[in-house]
């Protein structure tokens, strides 16, 4: 092959890779598109000013690290270890243990849909469990994120995607949000984001994120107790303060329901706390949050 003739083909080749990426990026835009569309959105708002319950959980059981649900009744939580999987009956305020890590790994995020459990330990791997969760079940799937980059995980129960978020640091001082969607049939990671922006107004690093199921909105969460409200595309809606009660914030969670749960880590007084979805009526109008 001539000088001319390899130079010609690495073009070719370049050119190929680039519109890969366009259709893919338009393809998964696409159907977020089309998902998002097709949501049925209840008109409403949390309530941070008024709580439902304020729960203390129960002896010898731990600030949770992270927490999902597969059902109405149960969630499943990480341990302040970060090496224990816990189940955790609402209802009953009681846990028992189900799952403990064989690795030294330590597990930062946890997300769940249909009979799944998926966790992410700390080399960025993702761990596939289902029932009876053990090892036997579990399958891996590395991330392949950059070095030193940190992810927070939720399901979007709408797109049927895990929703991948990667926060880092500017040079200039803003920080940048990347958003990608993990097939969970495929388990694949998609090459392009399903959305990304910088931000001079979110200049802290997320400890948790969320979606809420009848808004399709995105709550992110400081490590000083604020929640960000960012619409489908990641344009800022609102900003705000979960109550007092939650002294050393950790986690947020959304029920089935649309009430918003928010864990205390104080390893004194673990609580979970339950601020209210309120719904309006249309002819109220939304309700401003």
């Amino acid at each position: 092959m001539t000088r001319t003739q390899y130079f010609f083909s690495f073009v070719l080749a370049t050119i190929s890779f680039i519109a890969a990426r366009s259709i893919q990026r338009q393809g998964i835009q696409n159907y977020y598109e089309q998902v998002a569309a097709g949501v049925q959105k209840e008109l409403g708002a949390i309530d941070f000013e008024h709580p439902v319950s304020a729960q203390y959980l129960p002896m010898g059981l731990q600030p949770f690290t992270a927490l999902t649900t597969l059902d109405s009744l149960h969630s499943f939580a990480v341990s302040q270890d970060s090496l224990h999987i816990v189940r955790y009956d609402n209802t009953l305020n009681a846990f028992a243990p189900l799952f403990e890590s064989t690795s030294d790994l330590k597990i930062t995020q946890i997300a769940g849909f249909d009979s799944t459990l998926v966790y992410l330990d700390e080399a960025q791997e993702l761990h596939f469990l289902n029932a009876p969760f053990d090892e036997a079940t579990s399958e891996s799937y590395p991330l392949q994120n950059e070095d030193g980059s940190k992810q927070l995980l939720c399901y979007h129960p709408n797109l049927k995607r895990i929703l991948v978020l990667n926060s880092s640091l500017l040079e200039n001082g803003e920080r940048r949000f990347v958003c990608q969607t993990f097939h969970t049939t495929k388990r694949q990671l998609s090459q392009v984001p399903l959305f990304a922006f910088d931000s001079k107004e979110l200049l802290f690093e997320p400890i948790s994120f969320a979606i809420q199921p009848q808004s399709n909105e995105l709550y992110l969460l400081s490590s000083t107790g604020e929640v960000v409200i960012l619409d489908q595309h990641g344009d800022l809606l609102s900003r705000h303060q979960l109550p007092e009660g939650i002294s050393a914030p950790k986690l947020i969670h959304f029920t089935a329901s649309g009430d918003l749960l928010a864990t205390d880590a104080s390893t004194l007084h673990p609580v979970i706390m339950r601020l209210p979805w309120q719904k309006s009526h249309p002819d109220q109008g939304p309700l401003v949050h």
